[in-house]
């Protein structure tokens, strides 16, 4: 219940702050990475834990904007979600996707607990 809350909150007050042009760039491209990298944040909590789970999120955004300056084709829309235009379904999808399964593993797991300190 407090992903789902904490989600609808950045994803609506994130959009205010973006400049871009809606078509490209703006204010959907926010929502949707905004969902995704959530998603896949969530389901790193579940795998790595509370302390790491923003890592797998990060170096993958990290990657794909470095990797994806010149890929094209319907398979770069949902692989490259974070660095698509706002209004591309396939990167809707992928982000989506990442959501409800991050999200589901994470309300049915919940994070990894930690190990015993030394």
């Amino acid at each position: 219940m407090q992903l789902a809350a904490l989600t609808a909150l950045a994803a609506l007050l994130l959009p205010l702050a973006v400049l871009g042009h809606p078509e490209t760039f703006g204010p959907p491209a926010v929502i949707r990475n905004t969902l995704g990298c959530t998603g896949v944040t969530a389901g790193a909590a579940v795998l790595l834990g509370a302390r790491l789970s923003w890592l797998p999120a990060f170096g993958y955004v990290t990657a794909v904007y470095l990797g994806s300056s010149g890929a094209r084709g319907r398979a770069a829309v949902v692989w490259a979600w974070p660095m698509q235009p706002g209004a591309q379904v396939g990167a809707w999808a992928a982000a989506l996707a990442a959501f409800t399964v991050g999200a589901a593993l994470y309300a049915v797991r919940g994070a990894r607990p930690e190990g015993p300190r030394a």
